[in-house]
């Protein structure tokens, strides 16, 4: 089960995700992520929460940040939680996509 919240903080659109982003749940996600970006020129998605990330999880935030990066959006990754930061570090998505161990806003 993954629960997704948005808010405006500081001229950011913070997107919180919690739970399980996994192929069940990525699509979603990947489609929630796209509307993000396209309603604000800055979003910065906070994982804290999240327990567990796969493949899928991944590919969806992926397809965001490029989606952010074709309307020249400013798109972070934050706050990662630790078994999420493994995953990411594991796949090499540090290399590929900005991340910040906290909220920029």
């Amino acid at each position: 089960m993954m629960q997704v919240t948005q808010e405006s903080r500081e001229n950011w659109l913070v997107v919180t995700v919690r739970g399980r982003v996994d192929s069940v749940t990525a699509d979603e996600l990947e489609d929630k992520l796209r509307g993000a970006v396209e309603q604000d020129d800055k979003v910065a998605l906070d994982l804290h929460a999240v327990d567990y990330v796969s493949s899928a999880g991944l590919r969806a935030v992926l397809q965001a940040a490029r989606a952010a990066e074709a309307k020249s959006r400013q798109f972070v990754v934050c706050a990662l939680s630790a078994p999420v930061k493994k995953v990411f570090d594991m796949s090499g998505m540090h290399h590929i996509l900005k991340i910040q161990g906290e909220l920029p806003c």
